[in-house]
């Protein structure tokens, strides 16, 4: 009882994360049920999946009123995404997975970075790349949905964690439209790793029900709270949570590795 009540507290707390920042849950989920529960590493990297799925209707739900998603955006990354992420799975049958992540730590690293150095736009600015955003070139977001798509598939997670600052650092969304349309976006990409580890037996259905409970709730005062606290400026907490995040993983590689 207990080991399902944490569950869902974590569950909350991605959730909560989810709807401010856009990122799916999974990548988020995978250490923080190794480091609480001490689930399995493919259980702990599987079981978030599914919860992938009320998260983004969730969210979907608390922004589509908004008029934050960009369709634009999720048909063409979508299209792009969906055969990388095959790929990617694919692929992890070749690469050395180790020095992959320690690469990706570094990568997220530098993405967050320069969101924290971003300063608060003029409203002139603001307008410009509103218009840049929703005219985003078909051929850019293919690229980055390529590139997202295939380390999605060999991370097993949906993706948001880059589709978000790739959104607002090359095509000139703010960060709730990037976490609205990432979510959209995560939902598709999130399809070809659950039925992949599905197969593979590697989700706990009760572990990914309990953390649904939880991600329900939380993704949408998550999005709330984002479209409530318009004032705040949210690429630099998001930078921060980056930065701290690709630490602790970097960490955790490098400590797997000795």
């Amino acid at each position: 009882m207990q080991h399902d009540a944490v569950t869902v507290g974590l569950g909350f707390a991605i959730g909560v994360l989810s709807g401010l920042f856009g990122v799916g849950g999974s990548s988020i989920a995978t250490p923080l049920l190794r480091v609480t529960l001490s689930t399995p590493s493919l259980i702990a990297l599987a079981s978030p999946l599914p919860a992938t799925f009320p998260t983004a209707a969730t969210g979907l739900a608390a922004y589509s009123r908004e008029g934050l998603v960009n369709r634009r955006a999720v048909i063409w990354s979508v299209a792009g995404g969906l055969p990388a992420v095959v790929v990617g799975a694919l692929l992890t049958r070749w690469i050395p997975g180790h020095w992959l992540m320690v690469l990706i730590a570094l990568a997220v690293a530098g993405v967050g970075v320069e969101m924290l150095r971003l300063n608060p736009y003029s409203a002139a600015e603001s307008a410009r790349r509103s218009t840049q955003w929703r005219s985003a070139p078909v051929p850019g977001l293919l690229v980055v949905a390529v590139g997202v798509g295939l380390l999605s598939g060999l991370l097993a997670n949906g993706g948001g964690f880059l589709l978000v600052p790739a959104f607002v650092l090359l095509f000139g969304a703010s960060m709730r439209e990037a976490a609205a349309t990432s979510l959209v976006c995560v939902a598709f990409l999130a399809v070809p790793g659950t039925v992949t580890h599905a197969l593979l037996g590697h989700i706990n259905w009760w572990l990914s029900f309990y953390l649904a409970i939880g991600v329900i709730p939380g993704t949408y005062l998550g999005a709330r709270l984002s479209i409530w606290q318009r004032q705040v400026h949210l690429r630099r907490p998001f930078g921060a949570f980056l930065l701290l995040f690709a630490t602790y993983f970097l960490i955790t590689q490098i400590l797997g590795s000795v």
